[in-house]
């Protein structure tokens, strides 16, 4: 199992590397990165791909907690980043992971490492041409984790996004997730539906209402059912700020969770 600043150092490297041959095969784009457009803090990832030369990075912070069989379970989750770097105009490649995880049942508390994710998002659609914005995120998880946090296996994932803007400045998302996920007794399947509507306040922020269901949310478990909303704002035309709380509505959801956390994007 590889240590945790390895990791670092060679999601540095692939960071650097990809982001030099964007650069060099975006021609020195010089057409702007767009508007900033994050797949945080919500659970819902966006159609939205980060433009060829530029890298934009993600993190934050999460707490949830949930009372089961008569336990108090509390999870911290931090940095929980995201790296997106532009490939291509239509595509970019991103490498992430929850981070360090704390984990507390009762009076036992266990940490450790999460596994790493690393995967694609690919742009097929647009609005303008389709009357919806479309892309897919193929990606996979890798059992680089500390013992009690990885799922031992190589676990992958296709992520379908969709997005349509609607009237007076509304925004409606949506995601359809498939994974195979390992666990002790060999591999399940796992579908997550995600629907969020979005819309733009006052003096640079933005607010946005969610809901999303895991099926099943471990296995032999049932479906957990979230409601939860967020509040962001631009800090410039490069920085973005958050804050998110959210409520489980079924038993197999976490009672509770909140979490806050930034996004940059830079030109390499």
């Amino acid at each position: 199992m590889k240590s945790y600043p390895v990791r670092m150092v060679v999601c540095a490297a692939l960071l650097i590397g990809c982001s030099q041959q964007a650069r060099a095969q975006a021609g020195q784009d010089r057409s702007g990165p767009g508007e900033l457009v994050t797949d945080r803090p919500d659970v819902t990832e966006s159609s939205e791909v980060v433009a060829p030369g530029f890298v934009q990075f993600e993190s934050g912070l999460s707490y949830e907690s949930e009372a089961r069989d008569g336990l108090r379970s509390q999870v911290l989750a931090m940095p929980a980043a995201l790296a997106r770097i532009g490939l291509w105009p239509r595509t970019e490649l991103r490498i992430g992971g929850d981070g360090f995880l704390a984990n507390t049942v009762g009076d036992v508390r266990t940490s450790g490492q999460s596994d790493l994710e690393l995967g694609m998002k690919v742009r097929l659609l647009d609005q303008q041409s389709f009357g919806i914005d479309l892309a897919v995120i193929p990606m996979v998880s890798l059992p680089t984790g500390a013992n009690a946090f990885t799922s031992g296996g190589v676990d992958p994932t296709l992520k379908v996004t969709w997005a349509r803007g609607l009237a007076k400045g509304f925004d409606l998302t949506g995601n359809f997730n498939i994974a195979s996920v390992t666990d002790e007794d060999g591999r399940f399947a796992q579908r997550a539906l995600t629907l969020s509507l979005g819309h733009d306040l006052l003096a640079g922020w933005g607010g946005f209402i969610e809901t999303y269901a895991f099926t099943p949310m471990a296995r032999g478990e049932a479906t957990g059912v979230t409601l939860d909303w967020g509040l962001s704002h631009l800090v410039g035309a490069n920085i973005q700020i958050d804050i998110e709380a959210g409520r489980g509505l079924s038993s197999a959801a976490p009672d509770w969770f909140f979490g806050f956390g930034f996004a940059v994007r830079g030109h390499r």
